[in-house]
């Protein structure tokens, strides 16, 4: 995908006016939009914006076909990234790659935080089961960090993603598992500071909230 091209057609439906408007847009720095010049575009820069503005991602790409989605009124496209909530290894960053869109009602997403900063990621490991299996999707609701007592939330701890249901008192976080195999595991003092609430669990496929 080349990047003037590119360029062009997100111009059009952002209404930016600079590749520092872009930059900004995507959330990346300036040195991207360098090697997205000789490289060529990543798929997730159109994934993203189709997310963002209901565009449709192969017009995007290609200039080919219908500029918006059919749906884009009710649909909005929530990125799926390549991070993994789990019970074992993960990575703390949470939009590290843009691998696929999926579909929420406009409406219904708006209702539960902000679309923006929502992202779905596959669950692996089993600390969540039967509640969560392995290979379950979540949405993910990065600008929910404040913590409600009893609630799902995505966690960074010792450089791995865990989904755990939560509970804060002053001083003291305990970080609960569904799997009774697991015990629970308790913060407290400088011990909270080393934990990273990433966001709250909206959704999962198998119909959590």
């Amino acid at each position: 995908m080349k990047f003037d091209d590119f360029f062009k057609r997100a111009s059009q439906v952002a209404e930016i006016g600079s590749q520092k408007d872009l930059a900004n847009l995507l959330g990346i720095e300036p040195p991207a939009i360098t090697l997205a010049k000789t490289r060529g575009v990543p798929k997730g820069w159109a994934l993203t914006l189709s997310s963002m503005f209901g565009v449709n991602p192969e017009w995007l790409k290609t200039g080919i076909g219908p500029v918006y989605q059919a749906d884009k009124h009710k649909t909005r496209y929530i990125p799926k990234v390549s991070a993994r909530a789990c019970a074992g290894i993960g990575s703390l960053d949470v939009r590290d790659n843009i691998v696929d869109e999926i579909p929420f009602d406009r409406k219904w997403v708006a209702r539960k935080g902000r679309p923006e900063h929502m992202v779905v990621m596959d669950v692996v490991g089993d600390s969540m089961s039967p509640e969560l299996e392995p290979g379950d999707s979540i949405l993910l609701d990065q600008s929910q960090t404040g913590v409600l007592n009893n609630n799902l939330y995505v966690v960074g701890l010792a450089d791995v993603l865990q989904i755990k249901r939560v509970q804060a008192r002053p001083g003291l976080i305990t970080l609960y598992s569904t799997n009774q195999r697991y015990q629970p595991v308790t913060l407290q003092g400088d011990e909270v500071e080393t934990l990273r609430v990433i966001g709250r669990v909206l959704w999962s496929s198998r119909s959590y909230a």
